[in-house]
């Protein structure tokens, strides 16, 4: 009898040994994909910003192309 509680007791405790490495892998799998996350929300908005900053700066560069475009067509007239 006591030898079939050692071997009950034994196998629950090779039982609680892997549900440990399983709580440890699963902890380490949720830090991981918080930190995923996070560098994911971090990246979309510097993303976003830099599409914002292209942005801007095509405008400036479109509103210089256009008084360009009106000197030269003021150029044209006075040449002809």
């Amino acid at each position: 009898m006591e030898k079939n509680l050692d071997n009950v007791m034994e196998k629950v405790m090779n039982i609680k040994q892997e549900l440990d490495k399983v709580e440890f892998r699963v902890l380490n799998t949720k830090t991981h994909l918080e930190t995923v996350e996070h560098s994911m929300e971090k990246i979309s908005k510097e993303i976003i910003e830099g599409f914002h900053i292209v942005s801007c700066k095509v405008n400036h560069i479109e509103e210089e192309i256009r008084k360009i475009e009106d000197l030269l067509g003021e150029k044209a007239k006075k040449l002809n």
